[in-house]
């Protein structure tokens, strides 16, 4: 596993979809413009930046849209057959 040599880089060990294992990374860095903002990042793919939405309040769109995708994730393991 390598590091991004970001600020306050943290990193866990998951699975993707097929069962191969992948680091997920967080953390603080730089965009172009070199601002400081949080970012993640899967494996060796590209970084993605959390960005803000008004409507959000402190939290921002990636985590609002995690949180739902969970929160459906729960709803729907409740009430579907197995």
């Amino acid at each position: 596993m390598t590091t991004r040599g970001w600020y306050e880089e943290r990193t866990l060990t998951t699975v993707d979809t097929v069962g191969r294992e992948v680091s997920v990374t967080t953390g603080l860095t730089r965009d172009p413009e070199g601002r400081l903002v949080a970012a993640i990042a899967i494996s060796d793919s590209p970084s993605a930046i959390f960005r803000y939405a008004s409507d959000t309040g402190d939290r921002t769109e990636l985590l609002t849209n995690a949180t739902s995708t969970v929160e459906e994730l729960r709803r729907r393991a409740n009430t579907l057959p197995r």
